[in-house]
């Protein structure tokens, strides 16, 4: 089954660790790229604002055509408690031909595995994943 891992990284820990899980998979990787980003504490500020009211972001264009591919595995920060907003806009853009699509959460706390803000995603959507994980990254 081809796969490819998709993700958006912040700080470059979600990256690595999609980099691993594309390595382990033999897997193609997809990075989401927002049109605008920022440097420094203004970056948390601002993606925190963007995840916590759902606001859409846009986004530069798939460096491959995604067609090619039986499996997505999504790897997904999270920003203030909900799926990030490249992450949550990349998945609205695509959801047409979405199919065969896991998705694994990443953040810092080790008690909380973010499961709700999957769920959240899945109805807003009217989607649901093929599976759903979760991964502290420190």
């Amino acid at each position: 089954m081809k796969t490819c891992v998709v993700v958006y990284s912040n700080a470059g820990k979600a990256f690595a660790y999609a980099q691993e899980i594309a390595q382990n998979k033999q897997a193609d990787i997809l990075r989401i790229e927002p049109k605008i980003d920022f440097k420094g504490f203004m970056r948390y500020v601002y993606w925190g604002y963007k995840a916590s009211l759902k606001r859409s972001v846009s986004l530069n264009p798939d460096a491959i055509d995604l067609s090619d591919f039986e499996q997505l595995i999504v790897v997904a920060p999270i920003h203030a408690g909900r799926i990030c907003a490249p992450v949550r806009s990349w998945l609205f853009t695509h959801r047409s031909y979405l199919k065969n699509v896991s998705i694994i959460t990443t953040h810092l706390d080790k008690k909380n595995p973010y499961l709700d803000a999957v769920e959240a995603l899945e109805k807003e959507m009217m989607f649901k994943f093929t599976e759903i994980q979760s991964k502290v990254i420190e």
